[in-house]
C-alpha cells in the first residue's frame, strides 16, 4: 500500500492581485493530504465545490494555512478550484488545478 503524501502549496499575490504559486498544478493520490499557505495575506479561502475529491469542498483560514484530506474514494479526474485572498484591502481571485492521479494497477 502507498504511503499518503502531503503536498504543500504557498501562495502569493502581488500588489496588483497576480498570483503566484510554489506549486501551481497538484498532482494526488487517494489518500493524500493538501495543505495550502498564504504566509502574506493569512485570510483566504479555497473551494473546490460539491464534487470535491477532497474531505470537503470548501475551506477558509484566518490563520494562513488550510489542510484537506484527499478522499479514499476520489476518482480520478482534474478539478479546477479557487482561491481568494484578502490582503487588508482587496480580495483577490484565482483557480488553480488539482488532479487526482489514476491508481497503480496490480
Amino acid at each position: 500500500m502507498k504511503t499518503a503524501q502531503n503536498h504543500t502549496v504557498t501562495i502569493t499575490v502581488n500588489q496588483e492581485g497576480e498570483f503566484s504559486y510554489d506549486n501551481p498544478m497538484i498532482w494526488v493520490d487517494a489518500g493524500d493530504r493538501v495543505t495550502w499557505k498564504s504566509p502574506k495575506n493569512p485570510i483566504f479561502a479555497v473551494h473546490i465545490g460539491w464534487d470535491s475529491p477532497l474531505d470537503k469542498g470548501r475551506y477558509h483560514s484566518s490563520t494562513g494555512e488550510i489542510e484537506a484530506k484527499v478522499l479514499d474514494s476520489a476518482q480520478p479526474g482534474y478539478s479546477r478550484y479557487s482561491v481568494a485572498v484578502f490582503d487588508g484591502k482587496n480580495i483577490w481571485t484565482d483557480d488553480p488545478e488539482i488532479i487526482v492521479k489514476r491508481p497503480p494497477r496490480g
